[in-house]
């Protein structure tokens, strides 16, 4: 057998400081990710400190703190956090008040109110359907035109919600408090979610 020269040896202790450092990384590979509490903190702080400008602010901060990590500290996405909330309320709140008049024998004036309440909220999602839309696409020149848009379609939209409840204003029994109910959250995430957009637009 051959004597070990000189660049065998090197050879050697270069392949056994890979295989060390190979062992490194893949252990290192396998510990789990770290979050940082601070930057969780930081966020609920951003969105709290953000929701003091709409008229329900605790709402605001329950139902937005959960996108904390999404958000982050970006307006942007609060305001789109929002949108969306309000979005997935209303078309939620739809199909109850549809649900709840079927099967019942309504009174021609609830019946009335229902249906004209349905079309109000169909109208409401698909404003605020254009506003998500809208919200996607702000880069640009035309950034104040698009947020008038955004802001006149989700003011629109709670102008529905209004509409819907105020078609119960002269209804009596357990139907309009239960639908005024749903109407109601629906209503307040909106105005939550245009008080954000104004926010970002005046800024």
């Amino acid at each position: 057998m051959q004597p070990f020269t000189c660049s065998m040896l090197s050879l050697l202790a270069i392949i056994i400081f890979l295989s060390n450092n190979l062992t490194i990384i893949i252990a290192t590979s396998r510990l789990p990710l770290q979050t940082n509490p601070d930057s969780n903190a930081t966020n609920a702080d951003f969105i709290k400190a953000s929701c003091q400008v709409t008229k329900y602010a605790d709402l605001c901060f329950q139902t937005l703190s959960p996108y904390a990590a999404t958000i982050q500290i970006n307006p942007m996405e609060l305001a789109n956090a929002a949108l969306s909330v309000s979005l997935k309320s209303a078309k939620s709140t739809s199909k109850i008040v549809r649900e709840l008049a079927k099967g019942r024998d309504l009174s021609m004036r609830d019946g009335q109110a229902v249906a004209d309440c349905l079309e109000n909220m169909s109208d409401s999602v698909d404003e605020m359907k254009k506003s998500m839309v809208e919200m996607k696409d702000l880069d640009g020149p035309e950034f104040n035109e698009k947020m008038g848009n955004v802001k006149t379609w989700v003011s629109a939209a709670l102008t529905d919600e209004d509409t819907c409840m105020d078609g119960f204003e002269d209804n009596v029994g357990k139907m309009k408090e239960i639908i005024r109910g749903y109407i109601v959250n629906v209503a307040e995430l909106t105005s939550i979610a245009l008080s954000l957009i104004t926010n970002i637009s005046s800024t």
